[in-house]
This record gives structure tokens, sequence and C-alpha cells, in this order.
């Protein structure tokens, strides 16, 4: 007879053991698949955490790029704004020089919320072809209304208005009622003179003293300077923030960021730099920065550390992208 295997007879913990197994095996490779999906879209984060870092800096760059952009088209357009007058004023001459307002002149800044102008030489005025001698709204405490004023009585030049004393300027001012009474001519002659002598420099530090134009509210010479403000919008000078690594012919904003993050912030640090240390800098940032050439940047930025804007001018003046 037959013996047939009896599952009665073998203990209770096997019945459940096979099952078990299966369970612990399908589990495995499950857990297994799941960890390599896992795994993938960490590398897929990731990547695309890198695309994204890099998307930030092109966004970044384009910024600044439009920045830039922005700030030369209002230079080219004050450029012609000055080229139009210097037409307008020499066209009855048959002569047209516009050689001495193509070139944008610098505003050293003492602080980073404070600047100081630098004129033109005597021999090479610069703003000259911009001012004239006779807009008399540079002269701080003038505004159209009151230049209209003072042409109507004879007054319609830098000279003319050096001439007059403040005693017959307040005359004038009676002429036409009460509502100029508040304003005080005292410094108009005094700043004429200067405009007239195109003593620029003198000029913008006087009115950085005055509280629009009157002489008994003088400031501590922090305030803003019409000449200046007016200088800039009209696109003939250019406003640098402190250290600002920008003013040296050749440096755009993405190599002032490699500067920057090379521990090179400041003019005086970039002008006791090496050479041959900012080329390291490039050299390791990649090809895209093999055209810039840095022999003059110590140079230029040591002439804006002191403060010398017209030699760093002059030295701009020879050079192609700082080269």
């Amino acid at each position: 007879m037959i013996a047939l295997f009896d599952f009665c007879s073998l203990h209770w913990i096997l019945p459940w053991l096979l099952p078990f197994l299966l369970g612990l095996g399908l589990g495995w490779l499950l857990w297994g698949k799941f960890k390599s999906m896992v795994a993938d879209l960490e590398s897929e984060i990731n990547n695309l955490k890198v695309r994204i870092r890099g998307l930030e800096g092109d966004l970044e760059a384009c910024k600044s790029a439009r920045l830039e952009a922005e700030g030369n088209v209002s230079l080219l357009k004050g450029r012609i704004r000055e080229m139009e007058a210097s037409i307008a004023a020499q066209g009855d001459k048959g002569t047209v020089s516009v050689s001495n307002t193509e070139k944008a002149s610098f505003t050293a800044p003492v602080a980073p919320s404070v600047s100081v102008a630098t004129g033109a030489s005597s021999g090479d005025d610069k703003w000259l072809a911009a001012i004239g001698d006779n807009k008399l709204q540079i002269v701080e405490g003038i505004g159209p209304k009151m230049e209209e004023v003072l042409h109507a009585n004879g007054i319609k030049t830098f000279s003319a208005l050096a001439a007059a004393t403040p005693s017959s300027l307040r005359d004038i001012l009676n002429k036409y009622g009460d509502k100029y009474k508040i304003i005080d001519p005292a410094t108009w002659p005094a700043q004429a003179k200067l405009a007239g002598d195109r003593k620029w420099n003198d000029l913008i530090q006087l009115q950085k003293t005055l509280d629009t134009g009157r002489s008994d509210t003088a400031t501590d010479g922090n305030t803003d300077s019409k000449l200046e403000k007016w200088l800039i919008k009209a696109g003939v000078i250019r406003r640098w923030a402190q250290d600002d690594l920008k003013a040296v012919e050749g440096i755009g904003p993405k190599i002032e960021e490699l500067l920057h993050n090379a521990g090179i912030k400041t003019w005086r640090a970039l002008s006791e730099t090496p050479v041959s240390r900012i080329q390291q800098i490039l050299d390791a940032a990649g090809s895209k920065y093999a055209l810039a050439v840095p022999g003059t940047w110590p140079q230029q930025a040591g002439l804006a550390a002191d403060g010398k804007w017209d030699e760093l001018q002059a030295l701009q003046d020879s050079l192609n992208a700082g080269k």
C-alpha cells in the first residue's frame, strides 16, 4: 500500500514560510526597481537644478546687458542732442565742430552717493559745445521761467549775468510781483562768472554748498549740483559709483563679477594687482574672455582711485576696449 505525504505532520511554520519567502522576494524586486527610479529622478532633479542655475546666470547677464545698453542709449541720445545743438549754433558759420562733445567725461565719486565732476582743462574744453555761453538754466536757482524773465530784461549770457549785482537782479524780480520774493539771486553773478570763465569744477563745488541757489541756507557741500545733473542727463558725463570697476576701459559687468569673486572689489585693489594675476583670473574663466587685455587696468584703476579723472580720460581716449 502506497503511503501518501501527510501535510498534517509538517510543522505549523512551514506552510507559511513559502508565501513569506515569495512575498519577501517580490518586495525586494519592487524595492530595487523603486530605488532605481528614485535615483533616476534625483539625477534628473540635479540636472534641472544645474540648468536652472545656468539660466539664472544667463538672466542676470541679460539684465546687466540690458541696463548697460540702456545707459549707452541714453548716452548716445545725449550726444545726438549735443550735436544737434552744435549744428544749430554753428550752422550760420558753415562749419560744425563736435569733436569735443563726442567724448564723455567722468564724475569722480568721493562717496557711494556723492559725485564730483571733472571739468575741462584750459585749451581743451570738453563741455563748452554742450553748455555754450548762454544756458542760464545751469545756474542754481534759475529755471525756464526765470531764464525768460532775465532774457526779457536783457540778461542773456553768462557775462551779462556776472556783471549784474544782486540788488539789480532783485529789482528785476520785484517787477514781476510777490511770486518771486522767495527767490534769492545773491549767488547768480558768482555762478555765472565761473561758468563764463569755464571753471566748471569750481561751479559744481559752489553749487554743492547751495540749497536751490539760496545763499542764506548753505549746506555741508553734499547736495547735488544742477550743472552736474544737467550734464549727466545730457549724456556729456557719466556718474560712477565709488569703486565701480566698470569705470576702467575694458571691464564690463561679467569681468567685474569675476574680479569681485577673486577679492578685487575696489579701484585701489585693482591698481595694486599685477597684470599677470588678472590674466590668470580671466584664463580660469574660460575662452570667452580670451579677447580681454588687462595690461592697462591697474594703471586706469590707480588714476580712478586717485581722482585723476582728466588723466584717466586722456588715457582711455587712446585705448580700444582697454587695449
